[in-house]
């Protein structure tokens, strides 16, 4: 559980955000970069991204404190 939570909870966290990024600014085969900015569905896709992944990390991190308690550091490991 310590090395999901350590690095794949991390990599699957910016994996969603790559996808909704990426979504906002693919249409069709056109890559549109200005439209992050233009609001509509692209600028739902980018703040869903945001939270999406910040939850997705901190949901983790808090999990590890639970799981681990205060002997947890920000490495991982146990400080015994």
């Amino acid at each position: 559980m310590k090395f999901y939570l350590k690095y794949i909870n991390p990599i699957f966290s910016i994996l969603v955000f790559v996808i909704c990024i990426y979504s906002s600014i693919v249409d069709g085969n056109n890559v549109k970069y200005l439209a992050l900015f233009d609001g509509g569905i692209s600028g739902y896709f980018v703040a869903k991204g945001i939270f999406c992944a910040l939850a997705l990390f901190l949901l983790g991190k808090i999990l590890q404190q639970l799981l681990f308690g205060q002997n947890a550091n920000i490495n991982g490991e146990d400080s015994k």
